[in-house]
């Protein structure tokens, strides 16, 4: 999901319009509109506003675009580098409860499937599922 889509789901997500989350940043209806269709790219300072403005962590509206199997592999090689994941087999991954910062993700990926387990047992909707990825920190 990209940058653009990411803010277009977070403002949605707080009952915002593309004009009301301008006007809390201090920019053009137009800014917001061009940000959601990828059109253009906000700074640093703009991100921070709208982080604020839309109740997530900058790190949400990062874009991580992952395209192929070896944009993903890369992406696991840097965890496997800060917190010790590393594949058991072909199909599941675990931590090296040794390495630094393996705690952490552990006790992040623990919350993440309790998350999961209230999702699909009716306990949290789609939407509550949503803003808790987009606000876990």
């Amino acid at each position: 999901m990209s940058r653009g889509e990411r803010i277009r789901r977070y403002r949605k997500m707080k009952g915002l319009t593309q004009k009301s989350l301008a006007e809390k940043i201090g920019l053009a209806e137009s800014a917001v509109r061009n940000y959601e269709l990828g059109l253009r790219d906000p700074s640093q300072e703009t991100l921070a506003a709208l982080s604020e403005a839309l109740g997530v962590p900058m790190s949400a509206l990062d874009d991580y675009e992952l395209s192929s199997a070896r944009e993903a592999l890369e992406a696991l090689f840097r965890l496997e580098d800060a917190f010790g994941l590393k594949p058991v087999d072909g199909e599941t991954l675990a931590l090296d409860p040794k390495a630094e910062g393996a705690q952490k993700l552990s006790a992040a990926l623990a919350a993440w499937r309790g998350a999961l387990d209230e999702l699909e047992a009716g306990e949290m909707t789609q939407d509550e599922y949503e803003r808790w990825r987009a606000t876990f920190e």
